[in-house]
């Protein structure tokens, strides 16, 4: 009884109440009909669809590589471990358990010393998926920061020697304010500190500063593509969202899954990100069903990139090991009498 009634337990309880709660309010208010989600629907084509599956694919291309890239250059992790990693991890974390996912990324990326390159323990690969999550993270607050602060610069009834205010004293501002919140809440919290020392542990296995840089450009193509995606559904209902709106949105979306309340946030997920679309000007009712569209591929990506990834094992081909290896004999030696 005191397991079932853990303090994450009872956050995780609270929140998807009041999800629920909010969501039912909502729909009472606003009085939407499901014939406004069929039409929203029905705007989507076959063609449209296809596309925007071969965008989530990619986008996966980017998550795989940044793993990749993060990973110690001696020890020899190929492109196709790294990926059975990234993917089999976010799959357990998707379908069965968040936490769970994590885990399945540590055991994956583990590997003995063999030809291709050193051993990886489970210390290391913790530190390198720690990592790995935190540049994904620090770099959609430091794009949505910069998104806010070119909507607010964007604005015509702002004049240009304000813009130019805003961008110089709005940047280092943030920057400060950023710094002084980290230092309160490490001084704060104890179990800060401690995953911000693990956190240096993991920048000291990753010797090399280049797989920070190719881990970023690859988090970045990561994000882009992710606006990419969520700006062709957008498209397919009639609108269109500038980048920095895509970024917020983004942002937002993940600001709400900070508390993982269901599996694979379904709910959750689309609450946030029809809230921050319908804020951009999107009609709610498309907003949804960008939203649980949006969401259906970020799910189902998974399982077609696994199902791609045992046919290409399948049929691609392998070395006879059976067939015998001609060996060259030596000639005889001539001796003289």
């Amino acid at each position: 009884m005191n397991k079932f009634w853990h303090k994450k337990t009872f956050v995780r309880l609270l929140m998807l109440f009041c999800v629920g709660l909010g969501l039912a309010f909502l729909f009472q208010k606003i009085n939407l009909q499901g014939r406004d989600l069929l039409e929203a629907f029905q705007r989507f084509s076959p063609e449209m669809l296809v596309l925007m599956l071969g965008v989530t694919l990619v986008q996966m291309v980017f998550q795989v590589t940044r793993l990749w890239v993060l990973c110690p250059q001696a020890a020899g992790v190929s492109w196709a471990q790294a990926a059975n990693t990234y993917v089999s991890g976010q799959f357990i974390g998707n379908f069965v358990l968040s936490q769970a996912g994590h885990a399945v990324k540590i055991a994956l990326l583990r590997k003995d010393k063999d030809a291709k390159g050193r051993k990886i323990d489970a210390a290391e690969a913790t530190a390198v998926i720690l990592v790995d999550k935190v540049l994904d993270v620090g770099i959609l607050v430091t794009l949505a920061v910069l998104s806010a602060l070119q909507v607010s610069v964007g604005l015509p009834q702002v004049d240009w020697w304000e813009k130019g205010i805003i961008v110089l004293i709005g940047i280092p501002f943030l920057g400060i304010a950023l710094w002084a919140l980290q230092r309160s809440l490490r001084q704060r919290f104890p179990k800060l500190r401690q995953w911000l020392r693990k956190f240096k542990v993991g920048l000291a296995v990753i010797r090399n500063p280049l797989q920070i840089r190719n881990a970023a450009v690859m988090d970045l193509g990561d994000w882009f593509t992710e606006c990419l995606l969520l700006q062709l559904l957008c498209m397919a209902q009639g609108h269109v969202l500038s980048l920095p709106q895509l970024l917020i949105c983004l942002f937002i979306l993940n600001l709400g899954l900070t508390v993982p309340t269901t599996m694979a946030n379904l709910g959750t997920y689309e609450a946030a990100l029809a809230f921050s679309l319908n804020g951009m000007g999107v009609p709610l009712a498309q907003s949804v069903v960008i939203a649980t569209m949006f969401h259906a591929y970020q799910l189902f990506g998974l399982p077609v990139w696994m199902f791609i990834q045992k046919l290409s094992v399948r049929f691609s081909p392998k070395l006879d090991s059976a067939v015998p290896i001609p060996v060259p004999q030596e000639r005889p030696k001539v001796t003289s009498k």
